[in-house]
């Protein structure tokens, strides 16, 4: 299989388009070749939502992560706090949430007509299984992304004081 998908991603490098390469606009996976980029794309599937659709609720089950390819989210409730966030191009929805617990921790809504890539939870944590060195790529990126969120909420906090 491992030899199928190479030689056919090397046949995408000559021809077609490499629609898998807009991945890596995404900072949890700007650091992945286009390889990886490509066995990637094949795990994510392509959603569209609605303005004023509810995507999920607070204490659904966390079975997939979306990343935003246009459009805004409003996401409310996030950690059992009061406050809404609107979420935007290159954000994602479920990988801080994925390492909380087995549940969603806030209520998402578009806010607009949106697109976004989606994967499984599962089928995530097989990607980064299989490909260890990306997994470190993308577990790196996901530590950047916590601290701006914690650090940043503490920043709020500091200017709400002010």
């Amino acid at each position: 299989m491992i030899v199928n998908s190479l030689w056919t991603w090397f046949l995408s490098l000559f021809s077609g388009p490499k629609d898998y390469l807009r991945l890596r606009d995404y900072p949890v996976f700007a650091k992945l070749s286009s390889y990886d980029l490509y066995l990637l794309s094949e795990r994510i599937h392509e959603r569209s939502f609605s303005l004023g659709e509810v995507i999920f609720e607070a204490q659904y089950p966390l079975e997939v992560i979306y990343f935003i390819r246009s459009g805004e989210i409003k996401l409310e409730g996030m950690y059992g706090g009061s406050q809404e966030k609107i979420l935007g191009q290159m954000e994602h929805l479920g990988i801080l949430d994925m390492f909380h617990g087995d549940s969603r921790t806030g209520t998402a809504t578009a806010a607009t007509d949106v697109q976004v890539d989606a994967i499984a939870k599962s089928d995530l944590m097989d990607y980064i299984d299989a490909r260890p060195r990306c997994g470190l790529k993308i577990y790196h990126a996901i530590c950047q992304d916590f601290a701006s969120f914690i650090f940043g909420s503490l920043d709020q906090k500091s200017d709400e004081l002010d």
